[in-house]
C-alpha cells in the first residue's frame, strides 16, 4: 500500500501538469492572485501570437510529387498528393511541372508522408508549446485538464499552421483528494465535488464552459471520489454526449473507472500489472486506453514503480482488443515528479509502444486512425481525399522501424506549411 500511494502522489501532477505556479509568500490568498496573474499575462500572449506574420501565411494549393503515401497498413508506391486549402485534394495524375492546377511543388523524392500525429494526452499552456508539438508533426493535441475556460480558449482555433486543441474538463475530485490538497488554489475549490448531489452541477457547467470532455480522477488508493460518484459523473458526462475519461495511477483506480463506465482510462499502473480477472469481464467496458508510458517510464525511472508492468498491462489490454492511444502527459511545470517535452515526446510514446508488443504499423495508427475514431475527429487520422490536410513528411519508413518517425522534414497543420523546422 505505501508504494501504491508514492505512485499517487508522483502521478497527482501529471493530471494538472503545467498549470499552476505557487507563490509561497505569506500574504493572503496569494496562491489565486499569482495564478490569476500568470493567466492573464499567458492569454494576452497566446491571442497576440494569433497575429505574428507566421500565422498569416495563405493557403496555396501544393503538389507533393514522389511522395510514398502512409495507407495505415504500408506506405505507397511513390505518387502525387494535392494540397488544396485546409484538404487533401482529388488523387492527381498529372505529370505537367505544375500537376492538377497547384500553384507550387514540392519534390518528396520518396519520402514517407503519414498523417499529422495526435497525442491524445498532452498539457500545452502557451503558443510555445504548440509550436514544439507542430514541428515534431503533431498536428493534434488533447488538453487533457484545462484549469481556466479562458486560457484554453487563448489555445483554441489558432491560425492554420499550427497544432489544434481537443479541450477538456477541470478535474473531477473532492476536496480531501491529493489532487484538491496539493495543486488547486483556494478560488478553485468551489469546483469540487462533496456529494452525488454536485456531480450533474459540476458537468452541466464544465459542458457550458467549452469541455469537450470530462476529466474524472480516480481515487484508489487514496482519498477521493467514491464509486457512486464516479459512476454520476459517467452517466451525467453521457447525458450531455460527452466522454468521461479517467485518471488512474493503479490497477485498483483500473477497476473502478471500469466499473463506472468510463470511456477511456488514461495512465498505466506501475504497481501491479492488471490482473486477468479485469481484463476479461471489462476488455468491452471502454472505447480506449491511453497509458502515457513515457510518463510512466519517467516516474519508474525515479525508483517508484515497474515500468515492466506497464508494459505488462498495455500488452494484455491490447492483445485483448481494447483500442490503444498514444499520448504522453507532456508538460512544462517544475513541479511535476518528471517533465514530459512537448513535441519528440509522441516520438518517444510510439517506441514505448512497441516495446509493449505493439508492430510499429500498430503504433503509428495508435497516434492517427485510432484516436481520430475514438475523439470523434472524422476529418483527421488518415490521408484520403476531402480529409484535413494536417500531414507530416518524414526521411525513411516508420512503418517498419518507428524510430524514423524522428526525422521530420515537413509538417502542414491544416493546409499551412510549418515554418519553424
Amino acid at each position: 500500500m505505501a508504494t501504491m500511494w508514492i505512485l499517487f502522489t508522483l502521478l497527482v501532477g501529471t493530471a494538472c501538469s503545467c498549470h499552476l505556479h505557487i507563490d509561497h509568500s505569506s500574504e493572503p490568498n496569494s496562491l489565486s492572485l499569482m495564478i490569476e496573474r500568470n493567466y492573464t499575462s499567458i492569454i494576452s500572449n497566446n491571442m497576440a501570437n494569433r497575429h505574428l506574420s507566421r500565422n498569416l501565411t495563405h493557403h496555396h494549393k501544393t503538389a507533393l510529387i514522389n511522395v510514398r503515401i502512409f495507407d495505415g497498413t504500408t506506405l505507397q508506391a511513390p505518387s502525387t498528393l494535392i494540397i488544396d486549402g485546409d484538404r487533401i485534394g482529388p488523387r492527381c495524375h498529372d505529370t505537367s511541372p505544375h500537376p492538377c492546377g497547384a500553384t507550387s511543388v514540392y519534390d518528396a523524392q520518396g519520402k514517407a508522408l503519414l498523417p499529422g500525429l495526435i497525442d491524445s494526452h498532452a498539457h500545452p499552456l502557451t503558443i510555445s508549446d504548440l509550436e514544439s508539438l507542430t514541428r515534431a508533426g503533431v498536428t493534434t493535441a488533447v488538453l487533457a485538464h484545462c484549469p481556466d475556460p479562458a486560457l484554453c480558449a487563448s489555445l483554441s482555433n489558432q491560425p492554420p499552421g499550427l497544432t489544434s486543441i481537443v479541450t477538456g474538463s477541470f478535474i473531477a475530485t473532492t476536496p480531501d483528494s491529493q489532487h484538491a490538497l496539493t495543486l488547486l488554489s483556494p478560488n478553485q475549490t468551489n469546483l469540487l465535488i462533496r456529494s452525488l448531489n454536485d456531480t450533474a452541477p459540476f458537468i452541466a457547467n464544465q459542458v457550458a464552459h467549452g469541455a469537450e470532455f470530462i476529466k474524472i480522477i480516480g481515487s484508489a488508493p487514496g482519498p477521493g471520489l467514491s464509486q457512486d460518484m464516479q459512476s454520476a459523473l459517467v452517466a451525467a458526462a453521457h447525458r450531455h454526449n460527452r466522454q468521461a475519461i479517467a485518471h488512474a495511477s493503479s490497477a485498483l483506480a483500473y477497476t473502478q473507472a471500469a466499473q463506472a463506465g468510463v470511456d477511456q482510462i488514461h495512465h498505466a499502473p506501475l504497481d501491479v500489472p492488471l490482473p486477468a480477472s479485469f481484463v476479461t469481464p471489462h476488455v468491452r467496458s471502454f472505447k480506449a486506453v491511453c497509458p502515457t508510458l513515457t510518463m510512466m517510464r519517467g516516474i519508474a525511472s525515479l525508483g517508484s514503480g515497474n515500468f515492466s508492468v506497464a508494459l505488462e498491462s498495455v500488452r494484455m489490454l491490447h492483445e485483448a482488443g481494447v483500442k490503444v492511444l498514444a499520448g504522453t502527459d507532456a508538460n512544462g511545470n517544475g513541479r511535476t515528479p518528471f517533465q514530459v517535452r512537448f513535441g519528440t515526446s509522441l516520438h518517444d510514446e510510439l517506441e514505448n509502444l512497441v516495446l509493449s508488443r505493439l508492430t510499429p504499423v500498430q503504433a503509428l495508427n495508435a497516434a492517427a486512425r485510432v484516436p481520430a475514431e475514438v475523439w470523434g475527429l472524422m476529418d483527421k487520422g488518415v490521408i484520403r481525399e476531402g480529409k484535413m490536410a494536417d500531414l507530416i513528411l518524414v526521411d525513411g519508413d516508420p512503418s517498419v522501424d518507428v524510430r524514423d518517425v524522428r526525422r521530420v522534414v515537413k509538417v502542414w497543420a491544416r493546409g499551412v506549411e510549418f515554418v519553424g523546422i
